[in-house]
């Protein structure tokens, strides 16, 4: 497969390194060596803020929400880094630009009220999805989270949470990362995840990424 081909596939170089030998002038790659370096997407730690019965819809923050404005978008690709999944569920949440989640208020860590900056949907028919939000902020990690004691006070790097799932596939959830944040160094989940971190470019109105992934199969 060469690079013409990856990218007509629309593969991201998180999933794939070249590899193969030149011979008359042309560059040769094994599909071995390409079903070799193909890998689904790993997954991370659910955290302690995933809230069941989130709504539909993949704008997260509307225009009253404070903070830069982040577009995300990609594909859900089969196990194969080629074939889209349609239909496979996407399910997102985050913090707020201050680094606070909806669950987050005065005495109370789980509180019960309206959803905030959470939301899931379906890829399309070509195994797309696309998310409007705001860059989440950073924060420490809280004492006494059962089986995170010895990371309390740790600071997390800005981060989506994201869990996707369908019928076919093993479902994964990760977590979303952001190049040159400072924080992933020292991060124990982010530093162990180098490919659920991507660049983000500069637009009109805020910032935007892509970010594929690649679902095991489930059989």
């Amino acid at each position: 497969m060469d690079k013409r081909q990856m990218a007509g596939a629309g593969l991201s170089r998180r999933h794939f390194l070249y590899g193969g030998v030149i011979l008359g002038g042309g560059l040769l790659a094994s599909p071995a060596l390409a079903r070799q370096i193909c890998r689904p997407t790993e997954g991370d730690i659910l955290g302690p803020y995933y809230r069941f019965g989130v709504p539909f819809l993949a704008k997260l923050a509307g225009p009253e929400e404070p903070g830069e404005r982040l577009v995300v978008s990609g594909t859900v690709l089969s196990a194969d880094c080629r074939t889209p999944i349609a239909n496979a569920l996407v399910e997102v949440w985050q913090a707020n630009s201050t680094g606070l989640y909806d669950t987050q208020t005065p005495g109370n860590f789980t509180d019960k009220g309206n959803f905030h900056l959470r939301g899931m949907l379906y890829t399309d028919a070509q195994g797309r999805y696309r998310i409007e939000t705001v860059m989440p902020g950073r924060y420490p990690v809280p004492p006494n989270l059962p089986g995170l004691e010895r990371y309390a006070g740790i600071t997390r790097p800005a981060h989506i949470h994201f869990r996707v799932m369908e019928s076919l596939h093993v479902p994964v959830t990760l977590q979303l990362y952001f190049e040159g944040d400072p924080y992933i160094a020292k991060d124990p989940w982010a530093s162990g995840h180098p490919d659920s971190t991507i660049a983000l470019q500069a637009d009109g109105e805020g910032r935007s990424g892509v970010f594929d992934i690649v679902l095991a199969r489930g059989f």
